[in-house]
């Protein structure tokens, strides 16, 4: 009995995932995207991402007045 296209895509898929070489994918067959670096805001706990600097030291502009961008996020050099 010859097997399907559906039925041989989902045995090579299964092999690849195996061997680890298939992209992960979601439910709905859209590739999943790399989570992007994000730093915390000591004092807040807020999630940043450190490429958007900018938005990092209007963060510490209005909301810790008697605060220093070091002290929100230690080990990142401000712009």
């Amino acid at each position: 009995m010859p097997i399907s296209k559906k039925d041989r895509i989902q045995r090579e898929h299964k092999k690849l995932d195996a061997l680890g070489l298939r992209a992960p994918v979601k439910a709905n067959g859209n590739p999943v995207k790399a989570a992007k670096p994000t730093t915390l805001c000591t004092i807040c706990k807020g999630t940043f991402r450190p490429d958007l600097a900018s938005q990092m030291v209007l963060h510490v502009n209005a909301k810790h007045d008697k605060s220093t961008f070091a002290i929100c996020f230690p080990g990142i050099t401000p712009p």
